[in-house]
């Protein structure tokens, strides 16, 4: 039991209880935490893959509507081509070729014009023959014409309409020549807002989504919003600069983050025609897109808070079960502890009892034989001086003599316990090295403050008996020349250090193994162990240093002091002999 193990694991189980439910919680969380990582990863795998989706498709819907503009935008060119063929335009028969104009089955909204290079000649909207606009009276007529002229066919931007008022109109109009190839005029059928919203609105988008449709000058045709169908709402400027700095002749598409006309914050795909020079757009805030995302973040910090919460009422009713039983193991270990204390007490004592008789009986008996056998070795010194062998004998005898005296004399001083109740402990360890080094021929320091004769009795003669073991392994393992004695009292603890400048503590079997230490070292330790404290050991070649620690109360510091303050002024008892006591 002199190994301490006992006392360290009783000391230990008296906070094991308040360190489980942190560990058993820290390991629910951690299981949680793992879980929750799991499930968060998957959860945002798949939002990321919905969010993906959302934004394919997005881009999906730009391009369809693209393609559907596109689709007729060709339908109305390959109507105006077969009209261009008729016997009655190319025989130059106006009325004719507005009655075969009137005949021809158009799509709802739309009408069909014949025009020179002066103004319109025929319009489906009007009687043959009625008063019709003059390109005049259109301020980008020059530009259109040249578009016809050097294209052969055209698609205009947005216009207004004045055969019918209010209409946003969009005109599709193919190149007509005389027989020698010169320009003669051109066909036209209109688009109209109507027809052009019906595309946009055969999309199924949800409301929040927003589709337009936008001319060669960026400009809105027509516009969706929900039920709202408008020629109102802007492109988003950042889609706006970068279909300004490019060439718009191939087909250009793809997707940005843009801010819309209220400055929300869009994700914005578009299709560029090179066909048509039209820019389909579709915009869709991105907290819509970004949705599936948030949600799955807002779950997973629902559902973590769920499971800490369940993993910390978890935690605490596993650490109640458990601590159960490990509250009863601390107690049993605490009453192990305590007998093991009092065993160790009553050991000291008998160890105490048995190195005063042992020294007593050395000094009063062992010691007065050798000095009685030294005094008949002298007695015969006259009967052998005529014999140089007899007496070369007598002399070593007389010299093992003399040794066996002085060990038996150094081993009883190391046994016989100073007078500390009467000297205090500075006084005693000061003595007791100095007497050691005068009969060991070591070199000895002695450096202990005053403030430990204020320490608890049996303390101080624990301090003096360990330092009594250390020195007396000095003497008999160490082959040092200097030993030291250093005690202070430092920061609640009693540090005292015993060093020497000896060969170290090596093992002699294996000099590079552990070392072994004996029965005197277990001792010092148990004796410390007593007030809670500690000895280290550090050895080596150049010497070999034992410190003890004990942390000590400053109240009861305080209160010797104070008793030894008072001492002066307090009577003394005498004996009913008149002997004072002491």
């Amino acid at each position: 039991m002199s190994d301490g193990t006992v006392p360290m694991i009783a000391r230990a189980l008296p906070g094991l209880p308040s360190r489980l439910r942190g560990r058993l919680a820290m390991t629910f969380a951690a299981v949680i935490l793992i879980t929750c990582a799991v499930a968060a990863a998957l959860l945002l795998s798949k939002a990321w893959r919905e969010r993906e989706l959302i934004r394919e498709r997005t881009l999906g819907t730009a391009m369809a509507l693209s393609f559907g503009f596109d689709q007729e935008v060709a339908a109305g060119n390959a109507l105006l081509k077969g009209l261009s063929s008729s016997p009655a335009l190319k025989a130059g028969d106006a009325r004719g070729f507005y009655d075969q104009l009137k005949a021809t089955p158009i799509p709802d909204g739309s009408w069909l014009i014949l025009q020179d290079l002066d103004g319109q000649v025929a319009n489906t909207l009007r009687p043959y023959g009625a008063p019709l606009p003059r390109h005049r009276d259109f301020p980008t007529y020059p530009e259109a014409l040249n578009r016809v002229r050097e294209r052969g066919w055209t698609v205009s931007g947005r216009m207004a309409s004045l055969v019918k008022p209010g209409s946003t109109i969009i005109a599709l109009s193919l190149r007509i020549d005389h027989d020698d190839g010169t320009m003669k005029g051109f066909i036209t059928t209109i688009l109209a807002q109507d027809r052009l919203g019906t595309i946009l609105r055969g999309q199924d988008v949800p409301e929040a989504w927003t589709l337009g449709l936008y001319d060669r000058k960026l400009q809105p045709i027509v516009t969706a919003r929900g039920a709202e169908t408008s020629s109102r709402l802007p492109m988003p400027e950042a889609l706006a600069t970068r279909l300004g700095a490019v060439t718009r002749s191939e087909n250009v598409g793809g997707l940005i983050e843009a801010v819309d006309e209220q400055k929300t914050p869009v994700l914005v795909a578009y299709r560029s025609s090179g066909a048509t020079n039209w820019t389909t757009v579709v915009t869709v805030p991105l907290s819509l897109v970004d949705a599936p995302v948030a949600g799955a973040l807002r779950q997973m910090a629902g559902m973590a808070g769920i499971l800490l919460a369940a993993s910390g009422i978890a935690a605490l009713f596993t650490a109640r079960q458990v601590e159960r039983p490990l509250r009863a193991l601390a107690d049993q270990i605490t009453g192990a502890e305590k007998q093991v204390s009092e065993l160790s007490s009553q050991l000291l004592a008998l160890q105490e009892d048995e190195r005063q008789r042992i020294a007593r009986e050395l000094h009063d008996s062992t010691a007065q034989h050798l000095v009685a056998a030294n005094l008949g070795l002298a007695g015969l010194e006259a009967e052998v001086r005529h014999s140089a062998t007899g007496r070369k004998i007598l002399a070593e005898i007389e010299n093992l003599q003399a040794e066996a005296l002085r060990e038996l004399r150094i081993f009883t001083y190391l046994l016989h316990p100073p007078n500390l109740a009467n000297d205090g402990l500075q006084t005693t360890l000061r003595d007791f090295a100095e007497g050691f080094a005068g009969r060991t021929g070591l070199l000895a320091r002695i450096r202990v403050p005053e403030e430990v004769d204020d320490l608890p009795s049996e303390l101080q003669r624990t301090i003096l008996r360990v330092v009594q073991e250390a020195l007396t392994n000095v003497h008999r393992h160490a082959g040092a020349s200097r030993v030291s004695v250093d005690a202070r009292i430092r920061s609640g603890r009693l540090v005292v250090r015993i060093r020497d400048n000896g060969h170290g503590m090596a093992n002699s079997n294996r000099p590079d193994g552990p070392i072994r230490l004996g029965v005197g070292i277990a001792g010092m330790r148990a004796r410390l162990e007593q007030f809670g404290g500690d000895l280290r050991i550090k050895t080596g070649p150049g010497g070999t240093s034992v410190v003890a620690i004990v942390p000590i109360s400053l109240t009861g510091r305080a209160l010797t002091q104070a008793r030894r303050m008072l001492d002066p002024w307090l009577p003394v008892p005498e004996r009913t002999d008149g002997e004072t006591l002491h």
